[in-house]
């Protein structure tokens, strides 16, 4: 039943952005899965769609907005799971939720007036581990920081085939050393990425003049992220501390592998926050049509959720 959902969800359209009318049309289905649930459906103020049963403090969910080149698990599993679960456990008081818009913010989860005690996450890992340790399932122990920014080179403009190359000054020249700069700081903790590079005036026949390159540097260590944005030496544009997990599904898979969350999810943003990772399968890869997860890594999945749901509202 999760897999067929999680293909309605994807039929509406592969780009669910927040608050479009496909993002409406994904929580318009997933209200009517809570009401064969048992549950009862609200909405707040931030479009956060709830199905509540009784006086909940426990709760489960995730996102159903995509991106634009989105696969069919990034957030709608978590949704799709915690409808499930909270159908295998009808006496449960305990309650759903599908946040708005987490790909663009996150804004709904971020807008949450109600605070529950616990709140669990289910979601594909979005990462290759998991598959290279032959494992499942892992529990994730931290939500990485992230600090965010850029950094500007100047040169001169010149012409392309009259400038000797001795007597250039290229901004792009300088950027490019320093892309090789950022991979080579990062290491064991961390990780840095530039992802964004403006050269200008940016013509075929032009001596770059200037380049701004962005920097995204995360870690799950709040003093190593401030030790290479340090070493970095970047314009800082914002910085989140690393946020840890709950250690709900810790209780439930003992043994299973703990890894840091590199992504951002909604977990980051309500307290009493646990978070669980599926296998992602086809080399790990998400934001992307080929995401996938097993049926049968799924099923343990949602076999997890329901166990320490029902231990939290037990």
């Amino acid at each position: 039943m999760i897999v067929e959902r999680l293909e309605q969800i994807y039929a509406i359209a592969q780009h669910r952005a927040g608050y479009s009318a496909e993002e409406d049309a994904a929580h318009e289905l997933a209200a009517g899965w809570m009401r064969e649930a048992g549950l009862d459906v609200s909405v707040d103020d931030a479009g956060n769609l709830f199905g509540k049963r009784g006086a909940p403090r426990v709760w489960a969910g995730s996102h159903l907005d995509s991106v634009p080149t989105g696969g069919r698990f990034d957030g709608a599993l978590g949704v799709v799971a915690a409808i499930e679960a909270a159908a295998r456990l009808p006496e449960a008081p305990l309650a759903v939720v599908a946040f708005r818009a987490e790909e663009t913010g996150p804004m709904g989860s971020k807008r949450l007036a109600e605070l529950p005690d616990a709140y669990l996450e289910l979601h594909i890992e979005q990462g290759p581990v998991l598959a290279s340790l032959g494992e499942p399932l892992g529990v994730v122990t931290a939500i990485a920081g992230q600090a965010r920014g850029f950094r500007v080179f100047e040169g001169r403009a010149d012409h392309a085939g009259t400038t000797p190359m001795d007597r250039r000054d290229d901004a792009l020249v300088q950027a490019a050393k320093f892309v090789l700069h950022v991979r080579e700081c990062a290491g064991e903790g961390t990780v840095a990425t530039v992802g964004s590079i403006e050269v200008e005036p940016n013509a075929t026949n032009v001596v770059p003049a200037k380049v701004t390159v962005s920097v995204d540097a995360r870690s799950a260590d709040a003093k190593l992220l401030d030790a290479l944005v340090e070493e970095l030496d970047f314009e800082l544009q914002w910085r989140s501390d690393p946020v840890p997990m709950g250690d709900a599904f810790a209780a439930i898979l003992p043994d299973a592998p703990r890894l840091v969350s590199g992504a951002g999810h909604d977990a980051m943003f309500v307290p009493g926050s646990s978070l669980l990772f599926v296998r992602s399968l086809n080399g790990g890869v998400s934001h992307h049509p080929d995401e996938l997860s097993s049926a049968e890594d799924i099923a343990l999945a949602v076999d997890a959720l329901t166990a320490a749901l029902a231990r939290l509202v037990s």
